[in-house]
């Protein structure tokens, strides 16, 4: 929860996490304002209360203790903590000056896989910008069309797609832009859970339940950019190749090509090869070239490195097709080999060199 706290906060309270009882349960919530997190743990109320105690200090001093059960008592906005061996008492705030965490009362508008829908947002955040000035581009499109569940980040530089088939009776028709930070959290809480989230979204907040865990989040408002005419319908050039032998030539090239904003040189010959190159006037240059399968013609374009290896290991396959038409023309990377399927892209646009 710690993750969700706000390090700078305006407000002191906003470091706190509350502590607060719920019937026999205690509820653990966090905010910064823009994602608030509730979570649930089963324990034995003697009496009500709530209180709010700096997240940090009480993540890291509950950590350290031994396995077991805890005491919690707070009086006067003092809590104090007890397990055998060790008592701490800690300074909190009233929990009257925590903010308020929206609730999504509506029914949920989607019920998915925990680990499906985790590996799907983690193929795509990566693309999504970490520049807010232009917030529909710092946020993940999550939209439904003929059935299927599609989930999409883009920078502007990049772009990264991900269909998940829906079940039937799910709605023919929802959208919502949610930043790319809750989904980054989301991403984390989703892979300590093996069952199902529930999607359910309002007028300007969306929510994710997850077992005994609630993440709370405004959407991005605004118009997410109209990315399909951007996916080429066909290649001139592409080649199939294992998804590590073109990470480690990337990777070696990319060390040379940390002063020239890390461009690399893909030259794709029919013979079955490909050469990554970079070249630095101060560090010296490299090419580093691998055996892989050609289709179309020879060709070539310049990458970011960066990006390249990003959407390799966001891929999660053994193997990869990456098609290209032509030194301008945005570059596809997509699963490939055998059981790959045709549900991934991502999109790396080229360097003018």
């Amino acid at each position: 929860m710690g993750r969700v706290v706000s390090a700078r906060a305006s407000l002191p309270v906003l470091s706190n996490v509350l502590l607060a009882t719920d019937g026999n349960r205690l509820r653990l919530s966090a905010t910064n304002l823009e994602i608030g997190i509730n979570y649930w743990i089963g324990s034995k109320v003697d009496q009500q209360g709530s209180l709010t105690v700096p997240a940090r200090l009480f993540a890291e001093f509950v950590s350290s203790l031994p396995h077991g059960n805890i005491e919690l008592s707070g009086v006067d906005n003092v809590l104090t903590v007890k397990s055998p061996h060790y008592e701490s008492k800690i300074n909190g705030i009233s929990a009257d000056e925590f903010p308020v965490i929206p609730t999504v009362t509506t029914d949920p508008v989607l019920t998915l896989s925990a680990p499906v829908f985790r590996d799907a947002l983690a193929a795509v955040v990566v693309a999504a910008s970490a520049d807010e000035a232009r917030p529909v581009l710092a946020g993940v499109y999550m939209y439904v069309d003929d059935g299927s569940l599609f989930v999409v980040a883009t920078d502007s530089y990049r772009l990264a797609e991900k269909r998940l088939e829906l079940p039937e009776g799910a709605p023919e028709a929802f959208s919502v832009l949610v930043p790319a930070r809750t989904m980054q959290e989301l991403v984390k809480l989703l892979g300590e859970s093996e069952g199902e989230v529930e999607i359910y979204v309002d007028e300007n907040q969306v929510m994710f339940r997850i077992a005994d865990v609630e993440l709370v989040s405004r959407l991005i408002e605004g118009q997410f950019p109209l990315y399909r005419k951007i996916i080429p319908e066909k290649a001139e050039t592409s080649f199939d190749i294992a998804t590590a032998e073109l990470a480690r030539i990337t990777k070696v090239a990319s060390l040379f090509a940390r002063e020239s904003a890390g461009s690399v040189k893909l030259e794709v010959k029919l013979e079955g090869e490909v050469s990554v190159a970079s070249n630095d006037s101060e560090v010296g240059g490299n090419t580093s070239s691998a055996e892989c399968e050609v289709s179309g013609e020879d060709g070539e374009i310049s990458l970011n490195a960066r990006y390249l290896t990003d959407a390799l290991t966001a891929t999660k396959s053994a193997m990869v097709t990456v098609a290209m038409s032509g030194k301008l023309s945005p570059c596809v990377i997509s699963p490939a080999g055998e059981g790959a399927t045709d549900d991934y892209i991502h999109i790396v646009m080229p360097l003018r060199t």
